[in-house]
């Protein structure tokens, strides 16, 4: 087998444009999960892909979500054999790294049993380039830890972490002292790099930043992935949503303000992407050296979306505009840029800030995937039976 595995279910398209539920994957020996600050599954979708396209089964023993109702997105499209799940991950890991083992720890570790794969996506607010209050010194930072705790209990044989860029530079170094305590201390082969998801053919300019690490095994080259030629474009992702009936709060967009609708007509009928100074906010317009040209400006059909956030339904957090219609991108269409199936369940009818933190704070299901299939490949390959040299195979 090689590295060739980058389509889910061998067809990315097919699989966003799916409606109806698939069944979980299912194997004799199921592969055992623990998913750490799950928020609505991202991460778990993406393994249970990389489980299927490889033929093995998986269970989620443990998924941990401290907001009710992202939680309860969650439990509708998953489904987690520990239901004391809501509380804080630090209820169940509540110590360092190296130190004894607490009694909730402990009794994590009894109900849990075996981990195989080990994801989490830590709170990114402290590192992140667009928090200009606690950047680089917030406290949940520290959150990135919890995970290396985690590790240090369960045991599991491969781990992934995602986070922003700013990981990187954090002041209290956590990145550098949880590559030392995975590496070091218990023993794991470690790797860490910043991964363009436009590489692994999702639809949008976002990098994050990502650690793999497995005992018994070389993750060296797992996040080398080459650069997708052509990157897949917004139109790829969102052209057969131009026409669908709005028939619940996922296919509407959010209501603009008179200003903002004269912006997004604006770009319209001048055929233009960026918002000219003069019809900017004041703090804009006042400011013309600012660098926020892609706030209140529109997208392209022929290239990747902006990032999607939480504010994408708002043109002045992002380049959220339509290419085409004077409005920002509706939830279901700001799904599918971040990889979520058309079958995907928010829930009969979720507020719209209950779909902003479902959708803008995931991690894309891709990218899960195309980081566990080429780990988990290497376990298949390595228990499939070998023809002895000079036998037919």
């Amino acid at each position: 087998m090689s590295y060739e595995l980058d389509e889910i279910g061998g067809d990315d398209l097919s699989f966003l444009r799916r409606k109806s539920r698939p069944e979980a994957p299912k194997g004799a020996d199921p592969l055992r999960l623990v998913d750490l600050f799950a928020g609505s599954g991202g991460l778990t979708l993406g393994a249970m892909e990389s489980c299927r396209t490889l033929g093995i089964g998986l269970e989620v023993r443990l998924a941990m979500e401290l907001d009710e109702e992202v939680r309860g997105v969650y439990d509708l499209n998953f489904e987690s054999l520990l239901k004391d799940n809501r509380a804080d991950v630090r209820s169940r890991f509540d110590r360092e790294p190296g130190q004894k083992l607490s009694a909730a720890e402990l009794k994590t570790q009894q109900e849990v049993g075996k981990v195989d794969i080990l994801v989490g996506g830590p709170p990114c607010q402290g590192h992140s380039d667009l928090n200009n209050h606690t950047r680089r010194r917030d406290k949940k930072n520290e959150l990135y830890m919890v995970m290396i705790r985690a590790v240090e209990v369960l045991k599991p044989t491969y781990v992934l972490i995602e986070n922003v860029q700013g990981v990187r530079r954090d002041h209290g170094e956590v990145l550098e002292r949880a590559t030392w305590w995975l590496s070091e201390k218990l023993r794991y082969s470690v790797e860490h790099r910043l991964v363009r998801m436009i590489d692994i053919g999702v639809p949008q300019k976002r990098v994050r930043h990502i650690l793999v690490a497995a005992r018994g095994r070389n993750v060296e080259e797992v996040l080398n992935f080459s650069p997708r030629e052509p990157p897949r474009t917004l139109e790829w992702a969102i052209a057969d949503l131009l026409e669908i009936a709005p028939r619940s709060p996922f296919d509407i967009a959010a209501l603009l303000t008179p200003e903002n609708q004269k912006r997004a007509k604006y770009l319209l009928e001048n055929g233009k992407y960026d918002l000219p100074n003069r019809l900017r906010p004041p703090c804009h317009r006042d400011n013309p050296s600012h660098r926020y040209t892609a706030m209140y400006g529109r997208l392209k059909w022929e290239e990747p979306a902006h990032t999607i956030t939480t504010g994408y339904g708002s043109p002045g957090q992002g380049r959220y505009l339509h290419p085409s219609k004077p409005r920002t991108l509706t939830p279901h269409e700001a799904a599918r840029v971040q990889f979520f199936p058309d079958w995907f369940e928010f829930g009969e009818n979720p507020s719209r800030r209950l779909l902003g933190h479902c959708i803008g704070n995931a991690v894309p299901p891709k990218l899960a995937f195309s980081v566990l299939v080429r780990l988990l490949h290497k376990r298949v390959a390595s228990t499939m039976p070998q023809t002895p040299q000079g036998e037919a195979a």
